[in-house]
This record gives structure tokens, sequence and C-alpha cells, in this order.
């Protein structure tokens, strides 16, 4: 296509067919390159639907390499095929044992009293849940400032699969003794992505969020060599977003490597 004889973009139009799927918390339906480590760890839980525990976690990688997505997509498909209770908690967000508990508890629409005890509110999540499964992942576990509430689940949830994702491969080193002996996690580390690897995510990401023939291959290429130096999805989902918007800032129909340029100028390197 030549972009050069297209009319300019009218006021009214857009080059993106669905924005939200460069949110930060959009589940794409597919994750290309990471089918086998999204088929252990639905492996690892699988039990549960027997009535059974499962394995134990650690997902170990670094940042913007799918580790957060790939648990939450087999969480959600979990939850549509089973009675168990699924939770997942940010640690960086909620880094105490109160504030993982006061989270849980809002899952499960329980009211919080105010003055309420972490043993209170870990009592009203255990009655709630009783003796059905559950699967929590605690997310950023390396920013939490104390492990007293991963002793507790480990402890009161009867029938259960814990998930602790940590961008640190020798997180397991740094927990209580009691605690390691009750978790018992296997590692699964996710790698780095290759470039081909990167260049096929970004074009399917693009396939979600934008029209057809919404972009020229040169600016594509650059998303993706860019978003590989830097060893991050996230970044290339951003780059996409902020390259469309300053295409449309152009009234261009066609997203094209200048307009990736100028995204790169505003995103943090």
């Amino acid at each position: 296509m030549n972009a050069e004889k297209l009319s300019p973009l009218g006021e009214e139009e857009s080059l993106f067919s669905n924005p939200e799927a460069l949110d930060t918390d959009f589940i794409p339906p597919l994750m290309p390159f990471r089918e086998s480590e999204i088929k252990e760890i639905a492996a690892s839980i699988s039990q549960l639907l027997e009535g059974k525990s499962g394995r134990n976690l650690l997902i170990t990688g670094k940042t913007g390499i799918g580790k957060t997505h790939a648990v939450k997509k087999v969480l959600s498909d979990f939850s549509e095929e089973s009675n168990a209770f699924v939770f997942y908690v940010n640690c960086w967000t909620h880094p105490t044992g109160r504030e993982v508990f006061e989270e849980i508890c809002s899952q499960l629409k329980i009211q919080k009293p105010a003055d309420a005890s972490d043993s209170v509110l870990l009592g009203k999540i255990i009655e709630r849940t009783g003796s059905t499964s559950v699967a929590v992942c605690f997310d950023e576990i390396d920013r939490a400032k104390e492990q007293g509430f991963l002793y507790s689940a480990l402890e009161e949830f009867k029938v259960k699969s814990i998930m602790l994702i940590s961008n640190r491969g020798g997180f397991l080193a740094t927990l209580d003794e009691r605690i390691k002996s009750r978790l018992l996690a296997k590692e699964i580390a996710f790698r780095q992505y290759s470039r081909d690897e990167m260049d096929g995510i970004v074009r399917e990401r693009r396939k979600y969020a934008f029209y057809e023939d919404a972009w020229e291959k040169k600016a594509l290429d650059l998303v993706a060599e860019k978003a590989f130096e830097k060893g991050d999805v996230r970044f290339a989902v951003q780059l996409l977003k902020l390259a469309g918007l300053k295409a449309e800032e152009d009234a261009s129909r066609i997203v094209k490597a200048e307009h990736v340029e100028k995204a790169l100028e505003e995103v943090a390197l």
C-alpha cells in the first residue's frame, strides 16, 4: 500500500480497532512461545479439580517476559472449569500480611472491620473457603515486607496450590526454613524471548489492537527491535500504543517508522 496516496485520517476515525488490547492488564487469547510454560503451570494445579492439593510453584524470570500474564491466563481458564477459589495478589501493592488478607477478603467480598487483626481477617477467609480447593498467586513476592502470610496460607488452606512470582531466581533461599519445608516449590524459569519471537509477539498484538494494514512493516520491525533490546514485552506494547497515537496526531492512515521514532523519545529506555 502506498501511504503517500491515502487521504488524511478523519477526526472521527481511528487506527485502533481495539485499544484495550494495549492495556497493561489485557490478557491475549494466545500467548505465543509460552505454550510449554502455560501447560506446566496448568498441570501443577490440575489436581485441585479432584479435591487434592496441587504443586506449589516459584515462577522466575526478568520483567516483561510473560510470567504474570501466563499465570493469570491459567487461573482464568481454571476458574471457568472448577468451583475452586482463585486469588491473585500483587505483593508490590500489598506488601504486608494484613494488606494481603484484606485484598483476599475484597476478592471474596467479605466485609472487613477497620480494626480487625490479621488473625481475624484470615479466619474470615478460611471460614468462607472451607475445604474447597484454593489456587492463589502471590506476584512480586520478593517485594513482600514479611513472610508470615505465606506460612499462614500454607497451614490454613487445606487443599491448595500456591504460586509465587519473582524476578529473582534465588528467592527461595531468602525464605524461612519453616516456610520452605512446607512450600516445597517447583521452579519454572521463564527464558528471554528471542529476536524472532519478539517479532512474532509484536505482530500478534498489533492484530488485536489495530485495523489491518494500519502499520508499515518497517515500523513494526523497529518496535520489535527496540523491544528485543529492552527484553520487555510491556515496552513493546507501550511503543505500539504511543506510535499509533503519534500517527493519529499526524492524521496518517499508516503508522510509520517515523512515528515509532517519535514515540521512542517519550518512553523510558
